[in-house]
């Protein structure tokens, strides 16, 4: 428990014991209550974030976890994303950044939340309803989310946003504990860097696309990945159909200043 200062001052003073001393003492050596020590590490300019291409889960038991900015040497220093088995009950809760009254920032750590169970024996495919019409290019679809309510799991439907120029939607999915249970790890916004930002869509580079190996395989067109400082033309491939997962295809999304940004595709349980 922390105590104001005055009150700490009162109390050394009517008690007569070297409280007074000892408390003299802690704050000469820097040790402050929690919102003193997250406006030392306040900044009035936030770092831009680092831009890679995420690897692909091990297995469905893994979950990513995003970078995290630490405190070195009196500026944040970025800490790259990494993908782990979470403890069963555990969830992961990003850190942010927060911002102070004053206009400053700091970042809050994120960190392994323990909640109730909300394990199931099977993930659940996405309930099928028609996407509403887009209203306008700068409009970015939010997919479905599954909520835990009352011991079981409810789908809540999509929807079109015009998003924080500077975010992007990373969809929720679904994933495994070590016991085989699954459940469902909720998307959220992410924070890119300007940078990444296009005023047009290059190109699409002329590919001719190879002979399917087998009936069983399937097209994944390809794909635009930031590397470099710049969009490169990743080309597609084929792959062998899982009948419980269809590939959506990414596309060109356009913020309200007209620029332009690549959205990966992704799989989708179906």
């Amino acid at each position: 428990m922390f105590y104001p200062v005055h009150l700490l001052l009162k109390i050394g003073t009517m008690t007569k014991t070297p409280f007074y001393l000892l408390f003299c003492f802690l704050a000469l050596l820097g040790i402050q209550r929690p919102a003193e020590a997250q406006i030392s590490f306040s900044i009035k300019i936030l770092p831009p974030e680092p831009f890679f291409e995420r690897p692909p889960p091990p297995t469905n038991n893994h979950v990513w976890i995003e970078g995290e900015w630490v405190w070195k040497g009196n500026h944040y220093e970025h800490q790259p994303g990494y993908w782990t088995v979470p403890e069963k009950d555990h969830i992961w809760i990003k850190g942010e950044w927060v911002r102070n009254p004053d206009g400053s920032s700091y970042w809050q750590a994120g960190y392994w939340k323990p909640v109730p169970h909300v394990g199931v024996p099977n993930w659940i495919p996405e309930p099928y309803y028609l996407r509403p019409p887009r209203p306008s290019q700068r409009h970015l679809w939010v997919d479905g989310e599954w909520i835990w309510q009352n011991n079981r799991y409810v789908y809540q439907t999509g929807y079109w946003t015009t998003p924080d120029p500077y975010k992007i939607f990373i969809k929720g999915h679904w994933a495994q504990w070590d016991n085989g249970e699954w459940y469902w790890v909720r998307g959220y916004w992410k924070r890119i860097p300007d940078n990444v930002f296009v005023s047009a869509p290059p190109p699409e580079p002329a590919f001719e696309r190879p002979p399917a190996p087998s009936p069983q395989h399937i097209w994944i067109e390809g794909e635009w990945v930031w590397r470099n400082n710049t969009f490169t033309w990743q080309p597609g491939y084929w792959v062998v159909r899982d009948p419980h997962r269809a590939w959506v295809r990414g596309y060109w999304h356009q913020r309200d200043d007209g620029n332009f940004y690549w959205i990966p595709g992704h799989w989708d349980w179906i």
